[in-house]
């Protein structure tokens, strides 16, 4: 065969992006340089500081207040924003994993309307976490298949009469039920790493400690939240403010991927259910119950972000509704002075950024009345205006790539808020009436055909942009006819005020218009997302490479001679791995539904389609393979880079070859043994004789083989270790910024 090159399917390792390397290189640069993050946003703060003083203090008189004050609040609402974000953000702390508690534990898998296809690897994870597991499936859609499927995989099955209250009634259903120490709840496509509770367990030993929370991490990069490979909207928030707000204690909790004190949460009665973000009210109760709630910086569950703008939205509109209605008179919990004044800004925080239209509305009236009809919101508008307003955006959008760490790129906020503009707006509402709130579910598994479907979702942001290009052209014509043949027939404004107007304009029409163009273009036809793979396995009895795989599909490389006539189902054999680093095969039929080149001499041939499973082993080895393996693997891969690597000696066996291991990390080791009879590529089962007669088994992926001393190899590489939680008593693990790649 010729080579076969994986490119551009290398495995993603699901990992912060605030601790590597992300395409944002100024973001990025900032992550090891925490001393310059904080310079940047004190001098962003004086600059800010002191633009707002001089608008107020030069600026508003001789101003007319009707148009004054709105912008002037407009303004002064981005610099508290700006400075929420500082206290948020200031330091990222790193998260040691704590040594693990040997504890009972219930796993929760809530679901309503999603597809078998999105609960069934979520089953699987589950059953993979090490540790006394109780696994219960909570089906609000009543469905008989869902039964069967507990049955199947040996689960808890619970379904109840009413679905009152969504999902917080849900969980308060089978709640009475449980019997383990701790309880971590699932989302129905939120896929569990085997080691989640060996990282999240340990914080329990403080018995104020109610909940843990760990990162939303997503599988599918193709979502319309991914701007690129592993970073996606929701990274500013779980991977630099979340990490940020264990300083002032104002974590929450996300609805999922987060570890709870069963009995913390009888203690205050339950999930609560006055609002549709369940998530975050039951966070402020068992805050102001006097609990804890800290959050984990690792990525050790990976979900599906919304497939289109469509779920994207829906998501955000019943976010919005939620956050607001916290807010409401008579039940502002987020706000009660039971919580220490910081933790309060934190929350606020939130708040005010489901109220941002309002400044954007502000805005974009004031650049309205200066183009159309010459109205300058302002008494002064002369060179220090313009001196003053330019150094407080340059220290500003400096200052925020550094506290972003390179999870976001630069103006993302600004199109964020364009998506959701319209559903921001609706939701307002929340924050003054007391109707209970419908609880909607996000789709998933779905497809996103682009095209006018799309743009019509953006229909307030397009419909604004239009009329302030209008403007623009309107204000610079007349500008262009006093020059060319000097009249005009608009009234004149000062200089800065239209530069400063025209740079505002300009910016947000280019960005909802770059929106706009690419949410028309998007096509996404598949429902479920394909893994990157790297698999070696049979198609006919011909060798060859699974290059992408799900439970329903799959593409493999084959030789042409092998391609069936007339597209004939072809007999598959998928070598997959488990944990343990044993193989498994996957055996089923591909139906091919497309054929494509693949190697320069045309030797090789690309074949895609729909595999018909032999049995449900076979499906589940492949699900395994997927959701489970392949994450986990390559996040240990990450930290085998990235990790300290901490000297032992403990006696070990390489397969049948007796050594020392001379070195560990999270995801590598390194082993002396008196002859090199290993080589790089070699797979090998390791054993280590650690303190107290313990022994941990794992398999050793070779990457090096060189001299130790006069009579010894040093055999070191990638390891998988059955089980992590041994590794807390002789190293520190936590993910922390790096400068090497």
């Amino acid at each position: 065969m010729d080579q076969v090159h994986i490119g551009e399917s290398a495995p993603y390792p699901p990992v912060p992006t605030s601790v590597r390397k992300t395409d944002l290189r100024l973001g990025s640069w900032f992550q090891s340089r925490p001393i310059l993050i904080k310079v940047l946003a004190t001098l962003g703060a004086v600059a800010g500081a002191i633009y707002i003083a001089f608008r107020l203090i030069v600026t508003q008189p001789g101003a007319n207040p009707i148009f004054f004050w709105p912008l002037f609040f407009g303004e002064s609402f981005g610099y508290m924003t700006y400075l929420i974000l500082v206290w948020d953000a200031w330091e990222i702390k790193a998260t040691p994993r704590p040594k693990p508690l040997e504890v009972p534990v219930d796993v929760v898998i809530a679901t309503y309307n999603e597809d078998i296809d999105i609960v069934e690897p979520t089953i699987i994870g589950a059953l993979k976490i090490r540790g006394n597991t109780t696994i219960w499936l909570c089906d609000d859609g009543h469905r008989p298949e869902f039964k069967k499927l507990a049955k199947r995989y040996k689960i808890n099955y619970v379904s109840r009469e009413d679905n009152l209250h969504a999902k917080a009634g849900n969980i308060n259903a089978v709640l009475p039920m449980l019997s383990g120490e701790l309880i971590l709840i699932l989302d129905a496509d939120h896929v569990p790493s085997p080691d989640f509770l060996e990282a999240t367990s340990g914080y329990f030993v403080d018995p104020k400690v109610a909940l843990v929370q760990t990162a939303h991490s997503f599988r599918n990069h193709n979502s319309v939240m991914h701007d690129s490979q592993g970073r996606n909207e929701q990274s500013l928030f779980f991977d630099v403010l979340l990490p940020g707000r264990n300083r002032v204690k104002s974590v929450f909790w996300c609805g999922s991927a987060g570890l709870l004190r069963r009995s913390a949460l009888l203690d205050v009665g339950g999930m609560a259910t006055y609002t549709s973000t369940e998530d975050f009210e039951t966070t402020l109760v068992l805050r102001q119950a006097g609990y804890e709630v800290r959050y984990h910086n690792e990525h050790i569950v990976q979900g599906l972000a919304p497939d289109n703008l469509a779920a994207y939205i829906l998501q955000r509109f019943r976010w919005a509704q939620g956050t607001l209605a916290s807010y409401r008179k008579g039940y502002r919990l987020a706000w009660s002075r039971k919580l220490p004044f910081g933790e309060r800004i934190s929350y606020f925080g939130g708040l005010v950024y489901y109220i941002t239209p309002l400044q954007r509305a502000a805005f974009t009236l004031s650049v309205w009345s200066l183009l159309f009809f010459g109205v300058i919101p302002v008494g002064y508008a002369g060179p220090w205006y313009l001196a003053f307003w330019g150094s407080w955006v340059g220290f500003s959008l400096l200052a925020v790539a550094a506290l972003e760490r390179g999870s976001t790129q630069p103006f993302e906020g600004v199109r964020n808020n364009m998506i959701a503009l319209e559903a921001f707006y609706k939701a307002m509402p929340s924050l003054f009436t007391k109707r209970p709130l419908h609880f909607a579910v996000t789709p998933k598994n779905e497809v996103d055909l682009g095209g006018w479907q799309s743009v019509k979702l953006l229909r307030l942001p397009l419909a604004i942009t239009i009329i302030t290009i209008i403007a623009l052209g309107y204000r610079w014509a007349s500008i262009a006819s006093l020059d060319l043949w000097g009249w005009s027939w608009m009234p004149p404004v000062a200089t800065e005020a239209l530069v400063i107007a025209t740079a505002f304009a300009a910016l947000e029409s280019y960005i909802v218009l770059r929106l706009v163009f690419k949410s028309y273009r998007r096509k996404q036809m598949r429902q479920l997302w394909r893994f990157p793979v790297d698999l070696t396995s049979t198609a006919d009895g011909h060798p060859a490479k699974t290059i992408d795989l799900h439970q329903a599909g799959a593409g493999m490389v084959i030789p042409k001679k092998a391609l069936p006539k007339k597209h004939a189902p072809l007999h598959i054999e998928i070598n997959c791995r488990t944990l343990d680093g044993k193989h498994k095969k996957a055996i089923g039929t591909l139906h091919i539904k497309n054929v494509g080149p693949y190697s320069a001499k045309g030797t090789l041939v690309r074949v895609g389609g729909v595999i018909e499973w032999k049995n449900n082993a076979s499906r589940a080895i492949a699900i395994e393979q997927c959701y489970v393996v392949e994450p986990h693997t390559a996040r240990n891969q990450f930290w085998a880079r990235r990790a300290p690597r901490v000297p032992v000696e403990f006696d070990a066996k390489l397969g049948q070859i007796a050594g020392t291991c001379i070195d560990v990390s999270i995801g590598g080791a390194a082993f002396a043994i008196e002859a090199p009879k290993v080589k790089v590529g070699d797979e090998i089962v390791v054993t280590l004789q650690l303190d107290h007669n313990t022994t941990v088994d794992g398999l050793l992926e070779v990457r090096g083989v060189s001299e130790y001393d006069e009579t010894r190899s040093r055999v070191g590489g990638i390891m998988t270790w059955q089980s992590e939680g041994w590794l807390a008593d002789y190293t520190t693990l936590a993910m922390v910024p790096t400068r090497r790649r």
